[in-house]
């Protein structure tokens, strides 16, 4: 941070209550421009709906939202998430294939909910879908209504226990692959990006060059939890693999996860070298989608 309650003033990876965040769309843009940032990606998990508002607010205010999604994948690469930026909420191509994973999250918490139920944790679906406001629901719903329920010490701690991957309440995603989720937001003009690379479970050296041939255009190198280390590291990543180095704070306002809104500083160049490839999507050709199937 820049000093107490001021922020860097671009921010490329935020949340609303439109997925997993604790804000309103148009709250979240009020509460980044009072902490002085002015360039803020809307990146909701599998949905663009938050967009419309937190541009609106932003226009109000002088913030400049980019409308993004985040896509969360399944495969044996562990956690891979794919940024999508300048993607177009009016697009409805785009929007049958985010709602058919929108399903698929919604129906993966419906059994999760049945087996904590068997597993002697109960919670009732309907408080989840009140905590979610109408957003994508996933695993933060659950857990905030496995706190209320007095089943887990904290928020966090729900991740840790009885939602993390090695419990018998785990369910898998059925969604896209990492491959997938790149040329998905490629066929529909976006910018995708590799978010929080040090949650993938393979070398890097050996995702990045499928990810870069599928259309992969950025890697998130400006992140909160990155050692200086590691962001040296993505850094030379993405100049070897051409890949334009984005970041942002990931921030949902929910329990510890990511850093305070526009807590992590990102260069101008990057915005500016995302515009640039944003013009060349609108003026280069479709790229081909395969069908959505189960991930492998």
């Amino acid at each position: 941070m820049t000093a107490e309650g001021v922020a860097y003033p671009i921010d490329l990876h935020t949340h609303s209550l439109r997925s997993d965040g604790a804000y309103a769309p148009g709250d979240l843009i009020r509460m980044a421009a009072s902490r002085g940032v002015r360039v803020q990606a809307l990146a909701d998990h599998d949905t663009l709906a938050g967009v419309a508002e937190a541009v609106a607010v932003g226009e109000q205010l002088g913030v400049r939202v980019i409308p993004a999604t985040e896509l969360n994948t399944e495969s044996d690469w562990g956690d891979v998430h794919v940024l999508g930026y300048f993607v177009d909420p009016a697009d409805a191509g785009l929007e049958d294939r985010l709602r058919w994973l929108r399903e698929n999250r919604g129906r993966r918490i419906e059994l999760m909910v049945e087996r904590l139920a068997a597993l002697g944790h109960p919670v009732r679906l309907e408080r989840v879908m009140e905590i979610a406001q109408g957003g994508a629901l996933g695993r933060p719903h659950l857990a905030q209504a496995l706190f209320e329920a007095g089943h887990v010490p904290s928020y966090d701690a729900a991740f840790d226990t009885l939602l993390s991957k090695d419990s018998p309440a785990y369910v898998a995603r059925v969604g896209l692959t990492p491959l997938e989720a790149v040329r998905l937001i490629r066929a529909h003009r976006g910018v995708p990006s590799l978010a929080h690379p040090g949650t993938v479970a393979v070398e890097l050296e050996v995702a990045l060059p499928e990810l870069v041939d599928a259309g992969l255009a950025g890697i998130e190198c400006y992140y909160g939890s990155h050692s200086v280390d590691a962001t040296v590291r993505y850094l030379s990543l993405a100049e070897r693999y051409g890949l334009i180095p984005t970041g942002g704070s990931d921030f949902h306002g929910r329990g510890e996860h990511g850093a305070p809104l526009g807590g992590v500083r990102v260069p101008p160049a990057s915005v500016a070298a995302l515009d640039e490839r944003r013009r060349s999507a609108l003026a280069g050709a479709a790229y081909h989608v395969e069908p959505l199937g189960r991930a492998r």
